[in-house]
């Protein structure tokens, strides 16, 4: 009996393409959560996580200057859907009056740090942390 190596390609094609179809909809699927900035104060200032769950996050930024969400060890500790990447340097800044989202999905269980890396933010409340349960 003779196959031929056409099929073979297109029944190869049809096995792959629904993996990253569902791929890009886990990323589409993902549970929205909301962080508000305001001057010196994360709201929610504590995230709690589920590993392996992916996670839309949507910073908005309430006032009138910069602020950033820097959690380096948490971005290390989590992957990112196919077509994006970790935040560099693990923060993620949001100018005035502006919004951003990422999706992510945590993979070590653990207690990050947050903080607001701009000056003095972080000391004058600008801290928090996100817990990811296993």
């Amino acid at each position: 009996m003779r196959i031929n190596p056409w099929i073979l390609v297109l029944a190869t094609a049809a096995i792959a393409l629904p993996a990253s179809g569902q791929q890009r909809n886990a990323a589409n699927d993902a549970a929205l959560l909301t962080v508000r900035m305001s001057n010196f104060a994360f709201d929610p200032d504590h995230l709690r996580l589920k590993a392996g769950i992916p996670v839309r996050l949507r910073f908005i930024n309430e006032s009138s200057g910069g602020h950033d969400f820097s959690a380096p060890e948490f971005f290390a500790a989590s992957g990112f859907p196919l077509g994006s990447s970790a935040p560099p340097n693990g923060e993620v800044a949001v100018g005035s009056r502006q919004s951003v989202e990422i999706v992510v999905v945590p993979h070590t269980p653990g207690t990050y740090r947050v903080e607001c890396t701009h000056f003095l933010h972080s000391l004058f409340g600008m801290h928090g942390t996100v817990e990811v349960l296993p």
